[in-house]
């Protein structure tokens, strides 16, 4: 692509020189030679960054303003820069002729996303988007930059009605597949019911569609493939360890004997999903064999052996089905456990029962501290039978764990994305390395 194909693609003006276009970005730190920048209008506009992202090789970029591009740079002027890059995205979608697989749920998007990608890639061309890139503007720009492969996997969230129906209808997947759907982002929904419908909505839009086998009745796709108990792709055995987890999995019953070095079920999950997709795409099931070298994306489920303890850090975001299986994890170390529990958000009117039953589910699991942060674990707390803490000032939070001894111990840190926990990753870290 090239200055002039992009202002015919988005109806835009051409200011400057007609040059050569090699992807886009809205984020101008992040930008690389030969790139436009694309200002996106949120807390800050995003014009006022237009002269950095030129300073770190972008060639040109689109605006909505008067401009005068630089020399050897040119703009595209166009209404409304947000819409002008959902044109290329749709531009660069229709002239995409691999699979396209959209993966979608409550719990594991990520890490599914990741192990699909790093399964495909020992056969085929892959393609996936970076990080939790997941909506409106994650998604424009994945596809922006997409490349020719045989296989496209992009996740997908949601936390509001009728989300996943503009993303599918800008992705137009192919395959649809729902990792679960658990008690997560209830407040943007009311009810249950109406998330269950929401995440199924991605199965309107696909030929086929990969779902939890006790859900199936949800799925709307021509064809349904089932995982877990009772589906077409189920476990055998599962035998977990704090050195990770060994599994059988039965793929429409081909039998595969599996390893991997993560504990708990998340890769598990992402296993028999995996299984699911290389029957439906015809590859190899021993390719599965590859996810002994798998490790999940940074801030889900790491676990670091230290000197003077355990840390598990599975920071990243938290709802009441990827706690339990936190926690599950946590148990299987047979010295004192601590959890470090942040809240779960979003979960609205279910939010104090949620959290009371969190704290049941650390007493059974025999977790001897609670240090907890924020205003719903006091719900927690309240339930919790060992030694517990509860704060709502950061720095107060911060600070005690600063001093707190955790020599000897197992400790588990899990909270919401917006708690921002990754701070006290690095403290307890160093207090387990001295």
């Amino acid at each position: 692509m090239d200055a002039r194909k992009l202002s015919e693609i988005t109806g835009g003006e051409l200011l400057g020189e007609n040059l050569p276009v090699s992807g886009f970005h809205f984020d101008s730190r992040e930008i690389e030679p030969g790139q436009v920048f694309v200002p996106i209008s949120g807390k800050r506009d995003g014009h006022q960054f237009i002269k950095g992202a030129l300073s770190k090789g972008a060639v040109g970029f689109l605006t909505s303003r008067d401009v005068k591009p630089l020399k050897g740079k040119f703009a595209v002027k166009v209404e409304d820069t947000f819409k002008a890059f959902q044109k290329v995205a749709i531009y660069k979608r229709f002239l995409f002729s691999g699979t396209v697989i959209g993966v979608t749920g409550s719990v594991g998007k990520t890490t599914t996303k990741e192990l699909l990608t790093h399964l495909f890639s020992a056969y085929t061309s892959v393609y996936s988007n970076v990080r939790s890139y997941n909506n409106l503007l994650g998604l424009t720009y994945t596809i922006s930059n997409l490349k020719e492969v045989q296989v496209y996997v992009q996740e997908l969230g949601t936390n509001s009605p009728g989300e996943i129906g503009e993303l599918s209808f800008l992705l137009k997947p192919h395959i649809g597949v729902i990792t679960s759907v658990e008690r997560a982002h209830l407040q943007g929904f009311g009810s249950f019911e109406n998330l269950l419908k929401e995440k199924f909505s991605l199965t309107r839009s696909v030929e086929i569609s990969v779902v939890p086998a006790h859900l199936s009745s949800y799925s709307e796709s021509k064809e349904t493939v089932t995982f877990g108990e009772g589906g077409n792709v189920k476990l055998t055995y599962l035998e977990p360890s704090p050195e990770g987890t060994e599994f059988g999995i039965s793929v429409f019953g081909e039998k595969l004997d599996l390893f991997t070095p993560v504990p708990g079920f998340s890769v598990v999950n992402a296993s028999l999903i995996g299984g699911a997709l290389l029957k439906i795409l015809d590859y190899p099931l021993s390719l599965l064999k590859e996810i002994e070298r798998f490790r999940p994306p940074k801030m889900r489920m790491e676990i670091y052996r230290l000197r003077n303890g355990i840390l598990i850090d599975d920071s990243y975001n938290a709802n009441p089905a990827s706690f339990r299986n936190a926690v599950k994890v946590l148990s299987l170390f047979k010295i004192p456990k601590v959890v470090i529990a942040g809240e779960m958000l979003e979960l609205g009117e279910f939010s104090p029962s949620e959290h009371r039953l969190l704290g049941e589910e650390l007493v059974k699991a025999g977790v001897d501290e609670l240090i907890a942060f924020g205003k719903e674990t006091a719900e927690t707390v309240k339930v919790f039978k060992g030694k517990a803490y509860h704060f709502t000032d950061k720095e107060e939070f911060l600070n005690f764990l600063s001093e707190y001894p955790f020599c000897g111990k197992a400790v588990l840190v899990k909270g919401s994305r917006g708690n921002k926990l990754e701070e006290v990753v690095e403290i307890v870290k160093k207090r387990l390395e001295k």
